[in-house]
């Protein structure tokens, strides 16, 4: 069953590829990728391309040979953090406009701890561990999340916290 889920990947991942690979090099370069992420959105109307921030942001998560195009492994990446994005994209704006008491549309490190501390069920966090998530999350490097890294912090966020809880299980159990 897992060999079939994957084998569909592929095969729509090529054909994804084909579609938008208008230059025929087997790479997407940044206007082919605009033209694919505008044809994923259905959170936004038809035909509305994305932000040159969003295609920043899904080009720094996905383009991991830094050439900056997208081959077909890199493609998914890209599809499946604009997928995420664009069904949270609503959650994202309220969580931001909720923790982002600076008024700034970006939260700093101060902000960015009051909202780990709301995922974390009210239990502290260390400053130590917001810098963590600020340096994994913050593609912009400007030193505060907007929107679009708020969606990595938080995936960081709860990767981190199962992992912790999970090694400290085990050691009680070992």
């Amino acid at each position: 069953r897992e060999a079939l889920q994957d084998a569909k990947r592929k095969h729509a991942l090529r054909r994804a590829m084909h579609t938008y690979d208008i230059n025929k090099n087997g790479r997407l370069d940044r206007e082919e990728v605009v033209k694919l992420l505008t044809d994923l959105d259905d959170s936004t109307p038809s035909g509305q391309q994305p932000s040159e921030e969003e295609v920043d942001w899904v080009m720094s998560v996905a383009d991991n040979s830094g050439d900056g195009d997208l081959d077909i492994n890199e493609l998914g990446t890209a599809i499946t953090c604009w997928h995420t994005f664009t069904t949270k994209r609503g959650e994202m704006e309220n969580l931001l406009a909720k923790f982002d008491t600076s008024g700034s549309g970006k939260l700093e490190a101060d902000e960015l701890k009051l909202y780990l501390t709301e995922l974390n069920g009210g239990k502290p966090v260390s400053d130590e561990e917001v810098a963590w998530v600020m340096k994994v999350a913050d593609k912009s490097g400007d030193g505060a999340m907007n929107k679009l890294e708020l969606l990595c912090a938080t995936a960081e966020w709860y990767s981190y916290v199962e992992n912790n809880t999970a090694a400290k299980q085990c050691c009680v159990v070992c």
